[in-house]
């Protein structure tokens, strides 16, 4: 199972609201974020969260797909190549994520919602949201 719960705390994820969006497209990576549902290996394959499932053991089959794939390529022209497809996306990360840092610690934070989320966690209890 994965899932971004922050929202059900009264908070929001900075680095996820960011790149789940860029990985699985605005619509999946909205839901994600907004619902903080929790999803299965199978639904986030179809979502592309994740490129295909391992049977057995996921670091053995990690190391089985880089090998098929990258081992009969040059190093410093994959190093290269991965830093072409993802530089839109470096930049934006370096933009936007201190941007959105800023509004979780100084807008997010000081409403009761996301301390009361928080303390409500803490003391496993259901949350007394304000909407304020």
């Amino acid at each position: 199972m994965l899932g971004q719960p922050e929202i059900a705390l009264g908070a929001f994820a900075p680095i996820a609201s960011i790149v789940l969006p860029e990985r699985l497209g605005r619509a999946h990576g909205e839901d994600l974020c907004l619902t903080g549902r929790s999803i299965n290996a199978a639904e986030a394959l179809t979502m592309g969260l994740v490129d295909e499932l391992a049977a057995d053991d996921p670091a053995d089959a990690a190391i089985a797909w880089a090998r098929t794939h990258f081992s009969s390529r040059s190093a410093s022209s994959l190093r290269l190549a991965v830093k072409a497809v993802r530089s839109g996306f470096s930049q934006r990360l370096r933009t936007e994520l201190p941007v959105l840092e800023a509004a979780y610690l100084n807008e997010l934070m000081v409403t009761h919602d996301a301390v009361e989320g928080l303390r409500a966690f803490i003391e496993k209890r259901p949350p007394d949201w304000r909407h304020a």
